[in-house]
Parts: structure tokens; C-alpha cells; sequence
């Protein structure tokens, strides 16, 4: 009789979870709805722009370099935009829709390390309440959930040990953003240690590639796209836009001699740190969590260390130290503090007001970093407690 009753009664929290979960989420979408008319300077003076381009020539539009965007953002711009709805929306409704493939990402993760589709419902539902999250489709639509959401997808197939789908995901990570390529350290330390094969690569490659075809065809020129990433990496001369990174301690009046130097410097910084991971990956228990771990601290630490950043590009990598605090309560700390410096950071531009000067965000965003990558090297721990440890 006692025996029905816990079995009732865990059948009867089952319930209520569940429910919960269903009203989360109904919240997320109805939130994004109610952001949905608010607009940002970004929309106004570019994005609104493009679409009217691309309502107006159609498919010829891809011909041009209407937009210093890469194809693949602008396709699907193109695409909603064939929808009977006003620019905005377009934009929202696609910032929208990649925010729950990043959710779905976060959930298929925690499902394989975790084992527990209730957790894995939670952290996916819990992922489209990630203050950065929220902030960046549903207030700014920005496009940060395009290429973090293919990230994360990428992180999930290098845990599951499927080579081709993970680089392929990388590929059209980077084929959104340049930004993607923070993570290109840990794909290659993933390669050399799960012994991954040359076949992914150029199949990755290959995708990349694949995606500037419908603007071939539309007549623009192979140099033309390739030089958009080097324009948008040479066409921006201040240390830092509004990133609170180290470049918040120095004056732009040095941004000649000390840009080029922040590159060397980042490059030796990520070169030092996979020797250290290449090390100690023979001492590592758990090398799936550790995966995640190493994605975290790369993305976290580049653009800390690199000039020239945004505010946007700590994105990636406060979404995988919350994916890594599902796995090891150690990492509460640095990933509350990654979203309070987020939302500091997006305060000038969103909201034009400065909650606290950026040089100081810096100090708790250098905090942040270090604990991430120092919880990276420490290993995982067999005995790391999770958030929502199952009890007994």
C-alpha cells in the first residue's frame, strides 16, 4: 500500500512537471510575441534595407553586394520575406525560430550526459529564458541564434561521435557568422582526440562552399564573396565596441600597434591551451563532459583576448557554461556572471544608459573567463554534483 502511494506520488510530480514545462514554454513564445514591434537602429539603418532590396529585385538582389552580411542570413531573409508580414517581423520571426533550435540543442546535450528527459525538457525550456538569449532575438533581433544554435548542434554530434554532422553543423556555423570561429580550436582538438576522419572535414568544407552557390548563380562574383569576411574583419578600427574584454583598459589612440598585437597574443593564448588540453586528455574520466567544457572556454576566452569584438560575441559562450552547469554546479558562479556582464554590455546600445562603466563589466567578465577556463583544465570530476540532481 505504501508502495502505491510513492508510486502515485511520483507519477502525480511527473504530472506537475510536465504542466510546468507547457506553461514555460508557452510564456518563451508568447514573451518573444510581445517583444516582437521593438525595434533597434540595427533594423532601421541595415536589416530593413536589405529586405526592401529583396522584395523589390527578388533573387537578382543576390547578385549584388546589397548587404556585408554572408549569403546564408541573407537567403533567409529572403525567404520569410516572401511572407505577407512587414520587415520586423521577418527578422523576429527568424531570430524566434533559431532561439528554439539553440533550446532543442541544449536539450539533446543534457538528454545524452544526463539520461533524463525530464532534465533535458527543463534545460531546453529553461535555455529560451537565458537573459542574453531573450535579449538578443527577442528585443534586438540580432542573428547570434543562427550560428550558436548550429554550434551547439555541433557540440551534441562531436559527444555523440558523429564526425560529419558535426563539422557540417561547424560549416554552417561559420557560414552565418564569422564569430563561429572561436570554436574552431576545440573542433580541431576534437578531431585529434576522438581520431576523427579527413572525409568530415572536406565534407564540411565542401558545405561551406555549397552555400555561396545561389549567389553565383545570381551573378556575383567568387572574389566579391570572399573578400566579406575580410572586409567585415578589416572594416572595423576601434579596440572594442561596447565588448567588455581587455581591449576596455586601452585607449583606441593605440588601436595600430596594439590590434595586430591582440591577434598574436589570442593566437599563442588558444595554441598554449590546447597543448595543455592535449596533455591532460590521457587523465581525463570523463571525456564527453570535458568536450563540453574545453567548447565553453574557447568561447568564452577568444573574444576576451581578441580586439575588435562586440558585445554580441560572448554569446556562444555564455549558453555553453550554462549547458555546463546542467553537468557540474561549479560552474553556477561564472555563468550568472557571464549573463549579468551580457546584459551590462547590451545597456548602452539597447537602452542608452550605462548601469556600470564597461571597464569595470570588464573586471567581473576577466573573472568569469578565468573560472571557465580554469574549471576546463581541473577535469571533470566523477564525484561533480549537476543541477537538478536526482535524489534518492
Amino acid at each position: 500500500m505504501i508502495k502505491d502511494a510513492v508510486t502515485r506520488a511520483r507519477a502525480e510530480a511527473s504530472w506537475q512537471q510536465w504542466a510546468l514545462l507547457a506553461v514555460g514554454l508557452a510564456c518563451a513564445i508568447a514573451v518573444r510575441f510581445t517583444l516582437g514591434p521593438l525595434s533597434t537602429g540595427d533594423y532601421t539603418h541595415f536589416m530593413k534595407g536589405w529586405i526592401e532590396v529583396l522584395r523589390e529585385q527578388g533573387f537578382a538582389a543576390f547578385g549584388t553586394s546589397f548587404a556585408n552580411y554572408n549569403p546564408p542570413f541573407l537567403y533567409l531573409l529572403y525567404l520569410f520575406g516572401l511572407l505577407p508580414i512587414d520587415g520586423l517581423a521577418v527578422v523576429k520571426v527568424i531570430a524566434a525560430l533559431f532561439d528554439f533550435a539553440l533550446a532543442a540543442g541544449v536539450a539533446a546535450i543534457a538528454y545524452r550526459l544526463r539520461g533524463s528527459i525530464i532534465v533535458a525538457a527543463f534545460a531546453g525550456v529553461g535555455a529560451l529564458f537565458i537573459p542574453e538569449v531573450l535579449i538578443n532575438s527577442g528585443m534586438w533581433g540580432q542573428v547570434d541564434a543562427t550560428y550558436t544554435a548550429f554550434l551547439v548542434w555541433s557540440v551534441y554530434f562531436v559527444l555523440a561521435r558523429r564526425d560529419i554532422p558535426a563539422w557540417v553543423l561547424f560549416a554552417l556555423a561559420l557560414s552565418f557568422k564569422l564569430q563561429a570561429i572561436f570554436l574552431m580550436p576545440w573542433l580541431a582538438l576534437a578531431f585529434v582526440l576522438q581520431k576523427q576522419r579527413w572525409r568530415a572535414v572536406a565534407i564540411g568544407v565542401g558545405v561551406f562552399l555549397l552555400t555561396y552557390v545561389p549567389a553565383l548563380l545570381a551573378g556575383r562574383s567568387p572574389g566579391s564573396l570572399a573578400g566579406i569576411y575580410l572586409a567585415q574583419a578589416q572594416g572595423y578600427k576601434h579596440l572594442t565596441d561596447r565588448a567588455a574584454n581587455l581591449y576596455q583598459w586601452v585607449p583606441d589612440s593605440l588601436y595600430e600597434p596594439v590590434a595586430a598585437a591582440g591577434v598574436i597574443l589570442a593566437v599563442g593564448i588558444v595554441a598554449l591551451l590546447c597543448v595543455l588540453y592535449l596533455h591532460r586528455a590521457r587523465d581525463v574520466d570523463r571525456p564527453e563532459v570535458w568536450l563540453v567544457q574545453i567548447a565553453a572556454a574557447f568561447a568564452v576566452l577568444v573574444p576576451f583576448v581578441l580586439p575588435a569584438m562586440h558585445e554580441r560575441y560572448f554569446y556562444a559562450g555564455g549558453v555553453l557554461a550554462i549547458v555546463c552547469l546542467l553537468l557540474d554546479r561549479r560552474y553556477l558562479l561564472p555563468a550568472i556572471a557571464l549573463q549579468l556582464t551580457a546584459v551590462l554590455s547590451y545597456a548602452p546600445f539597447l537602452f542608452r544608459t550605462t548601469i556600470v562603466p564597461l571597464p569595470y563589466v570588464a573586471v567581473l567578465q576577466l573573472a568569469s573567463v578565468v573560472a571557465v577556463v580554469v574549471l576546463s583544465l581541473s577535469h571533470p570530476r566523477q564525484d561533480a554534483q549537476p543541477l537538478f540532481a536526482r535524489r534518492d
